[in-house]
């Protein structure tokens, strides 16, 4: 049973993930902000923190 969850944004907070990881820093901000689910499917980079009994 799933009690809790969300996404842990490691390629946003985490220094030094290359290129490829700081070109699409700004773009999963704001997609993010308007629409996590849709982010992470999307443009990656995030992690989900499953809380479950």
């Amino acid at each position: 049973e799933v009690i809790d969850y969300f996404y842990t944004a490691g390629s946003l907070e985490l220094p030094n993930r290359g290129c490829k990881a700081n070109l699409l820093k700004m773009p999963r901000k704001l997609l993010f902000s308007a629409n996590n689910d849709l982010a992470v499917r999307i443009l990656g980079g995030y992690s989900l923190l499953v809380l479950a009994k």
